[in-house]
């Protein structure tokens, strides 16, 4: 080894390994400190050195970029968590509530969709004072069986812990029937629930796969026919009160004709849309929603981010 080689790999040791600063090395080397600089460089450029960056959080950061960019998206935050699917839905819910309430204060209604992930929104929520917010319910939720998913029930929470306005949604998801749901439809109170729930400035909601996943049969809202026709229609996946397909388009079904709440298209016009989810089963289902232009913020988890 010349002697030039060996100051580099000295340099290298001291620096490195031995976290000695560069005003010291060149005390220990007898060279001059822009020297040493010189020769750390060196040690990097010729591969004596290799730098490795593993912080988890860098490389979300630059994930989240990178799909930031590819969607067109303002805002895509990733859960770290890889433990568990409930670890990684809760940490999904806590960047959600970080997320809400660091806009809080420039919105005045807040749409509240359903579900197991957004309950970890609202579990997650911090104590806050919004005396000038409203919390809206986009969906009916009356007759959700798990009470702590339904939309009302978030509303209420998430009005419990920032002190502020609430409504409610008086009416099923799903109603039983074509005739009930035109009862409802004619219902003043749920015409102007809607209508607050098209007119919120931030809506937070959950995407589905129904197909995929088990949840709307687990809550008997369909049948093994319902599924098979969904399946005909290629629905590929569910937002609030809309199935849609590939091209992220509504597909009307014996199911959509029945709900009760904010839609697909209800969605574009709300300035604001925040997207959220975990599981892996939704990464199709989310993939074609972007080919639309309605999700703003998308809040995901690793699993759903690697397949984006």
């Amino acid at each position: 080894m010349n002697n030039r080689n060996k100051m580099i790999v000295q340099a290298a040791l001291l620096f490195y390994k031995e976290n000695v600063n560069q005003t010291e090395i060149a005390k220990q080397l007898n060279v001059s400190r822009p020297t040493v600089a010189t020769l750390l460089k060196e040690a990097v450029d010729r591969g004596i050195v290799k730098i490795s960056i593993q912080d988890s959080e860098i490389m979300n950061f630059e994930q989240q970029e990178i799909l930031a960019k590819k969607y067109g998206l303002k805002t895509v935050l990733i859960s770290s968590a890889t433990a568990s699917e409930e670890e990684a839905k809760q940490e999904v819910g806590n960047l959600c509530a970080t997320f809400v309430e660091n806009n809080l204060k420039r919105i005045k209604n807040l749409g509240i969709g359903w579900g197991s992930t957004l309950n970890k929104f609202a579990e997650a929520a911090s104590y806050h004072h919004f005396e000038d917010l409203s919390i809206v319910p986009l969906i009916g939720g009356v007759d959700v069986s798990n009470v702590k998913n339904q939309s009302n029930h978030l509303a209420f929470i998430l009005s419990q812990k920032y002190n502020c306005h609430i409504d409610y949604f008086y009416a099923p998801a799903i109603a039983e029937s074509l005739e009930m749901k035109e009862a409802f439809d004619q219902s003043q109170f749920i015409r102007d629930i809607i209508q607050k729930g098209k007119n919120v400035d931030m809506a937070i909601t959950a995407v589905g796969n129904p197909i995929e996943s088990s949840s709307y049969r687990k809550l008997g809202y369909f049948s093994e026919e319902d599924a098979h026709e969904m399946k005909e229609k290629n629905v590929i996946g569910d937002i609030l009160a809309t199935f849609f397909n590939k091209n992220g388009e509504r597909v009307p079904t014996n199911i959509s004709k029945k709900m009760i709440g904010v839609n697909l298209d209800d969605l574009m016009n709300v300035p604001e849309v925040v997207v959220v989810a975990s599981g892996k089963e939704k990464a199709p289902s989310i993939q074609h929603l972007l080919k639309q232009p309605i999700i703003d913020h998308l809040i995901i988890d690793s699993e759903i981010a690697t397949t984006l």
